[in-house]
Formats: structure tokens, C-alpha cells, sequence
């Protein structure tokens, strides 16, 4: 999982005990979110190392903590991100870095 720590310095947030669970949450489901998008069958870790994975799920978390219901959907930066991943998904799944 993507550290909380640097998510709520990304965010300029204190480390609340209340915002530090919120984050670690919005992480986790943003990670899962993101995931699901491209190839589910893959666990988190195997998605941990790709920059670009990192980026949108951040991305997500952020647009969540802000917007919790995504009242405009999601952003066409992340929909770019997300269709990247897609795109290193070959016929066998997920490649990180993928020429596929």
C-alpha cells in the first residue's frame, strides 16, 4: 500500500489520528478502485512498483478527500492514467512496464 504519511504531506494535512485513518481508508479503497479498473485478478503488490499506478492512485485519494461522491466522475488526468495501465495489460495480465 502506497504510505499514508506521504499522501498527507501531498495534501499539506496534519497527522491527526482522524485524518490519518481517512487517508489510510481513501488509500486503500482509491488502490482497489484502480486496480479493479485495469486487471483485478492481480493482487495490489504486483501493481505497487508501476509510477503510474502510484500517481493515480493518488490522484483518486486526492479527488475523494475532497469530493467523496466524485460528484463530476472521474478526472480525464486519472481516466488517461487508468487507460495507460490498461494498455500494459497483455493477454496473460499485468505487466508492469509492459511493451505490450
Amino acid at each position: 500500500m502506497i504510505d499514508t504519511q506521504s499522501m498527507l504531506d501531498e495534501l499539506c494535512l496534519d497527522a491527526t489520528d482522524e485524518t490519518t485513518q481517512l487517508i489510510t481508508d481513501l488509500l486503500s479503497q482509491s488502490e482497489n478502485i484502480i486496480r479493479d479498473s485495469v486487471d483485478k485478478t492481480k493482487p495490489i503488490a504486483s501493481y505497487e512498483q508501476d509510477p503510474i499506478f502510484i500517481r493515480a492512485a493518488k490522484t483518486l485519494c486526492t479527488q475523494l478527500y475532497y469530493d467523496r461522491t466524485l460528484t463530476g466522475g472521474m478526472s480525464i488526468g486519472l481516466q488517461m492514467m487508468i487507460n495507460h495501465l490498461k494498455g500494459e495489460v497483455g493477454a496473460d495480465g499485468y505487466k508492469p512496464n509492459s511493451t505490450v
